[in-house]
């Protein structure tokens, strides 16, 4: 058995590539859940869980939304939770990604989690699971932060931008720091030669190609919540008509802002910038700050964490 944790940013094509990898008869990545998320950063990673913890764990598991909307029999779970005893949380996030293999692909060499944070916190996974692959998929600033504000209002363009840019440099951070075990994918060249990307990704695994991802992943319904409502694009063929879409949807202005708090990590990921970036020196400034200021915060939340975690 071995371990995979997808990630990338929002509306960057993470939906559709764990489809097509759990299209592979050797993967199943569960969809994304807090459960997961709260196991891996929240506790020492080798302690077990105790009375408390797993009163915690109960009531994540309760509220946890994400979870409920998974296609499995969720009291199967429950009971395996309430039999449990000395646990520690990398047991609990074993057994969650087994149950869900056990549940929809039995037998599948590769179990895993699909969550964004992943790309913000891939060392913290490592130091709980050493052997665990990452594949991280990045998409063009402009086009992923003009997705996110059609699809999800509680972003303006500031909060947008400033997301892709700390997960694209974490990405390169950490695949810096596991060469050997991360794999990133350009989502423009996914939708622009999938079996060449495909057979990449079963290579960085360790797998045979399988034609089979990229001829069942829209009728793999095994791997979507039940409450997905924002990807319906991924029942449809791939396409690479979504790649330019922000020339037409963002003003002049935003796509000066984003290249404004992004362009160093556009450019560092192979995406040339459109524009000059912010002309006035008061605005040039106010995107530092903003920079400056959400680098910091994210910073002291991960030093945080890996104290936790050990």
């Amino acid at each position: 058995m071995a371990y995979l944790f997808l990630s990338g940013n929002q509306r960057s094509g993470k939906t559709l590539l764990q489809l097509m990898l759990c299209s592979h008869p050797e993967i199943t990545i569960s969809p994304g859940t807090n459960v997961i998320a709260k196991m891996l950063y929240h506790y020492p990673r080798d302690r077990p869980l105790g009375e408390k913890g797993l009163r915690d764990l109960k009531r994540i598991l309760q509220k946890d939304r994400k979870w409920k909307a998974w296609r499995v029999d969720h009291r199967s779970f429950i009971e395996r939770v309430n039999a449990y005893r000395d646990v520690t949380p990398r047991d609990v996030v074993h057994d969650l990604m087994s149950f869900f293999r056990d549940q929809t692909k039995p037998g599948a060499r590769y179990i895993g989690n699909k969550k964004g944070c992943y790309s913000k916190e891939g060392d913290v996974v490592k130091r709980v699971f050493p052997d665990a692959k990452l594949v991280f998929i990045v998409r063009d600033a402009r086009g992923a932060v003009s997705s996110m504000l059609e699809t999800q209002p509680e972003h303006d363009i500031y909060s947008a931008s400033l997301t892709w840019r700390l997960k694209a440099r974490r990405i390169r951070e950490i695949q810096s720091a596991f060469p050997r075990d991360v794999h990133v994918v350009r989502y423009e060249s996914l939708v622009s030669d999938p079996e060449r990307a495909s057979r990449a990704l079963c290579s960085f695994l360790d797998l045979d190609y399988d034609p089979a991802m990229l001829r069942d992943y829209r009728s793999n319904d095994a791997i979507r919540h039940r409450t997905d409502t924002t990807h319906h694009e991924t029942y449809q063929g791939i396409t690479t008509s979504m790649i330019d879409e922000w020339k037409e949807r963002l003003r002049a202005d935003q796509v000066e802002t984003i290249e404004g708090i992004a362009g160093r990590e556009l450019v560092e990921h192979g995406y040339p910038l459109a524009s000059a970036g912010p002309h006035r020196l008061r605005d040039r400034a106010r995107l530092r700050l903003m920079v400056a200021r959400d680098q910091s915060a994210w910073w002291l939340h991960h030093r945080r964490s890996l104290a936790v975690v050990g």
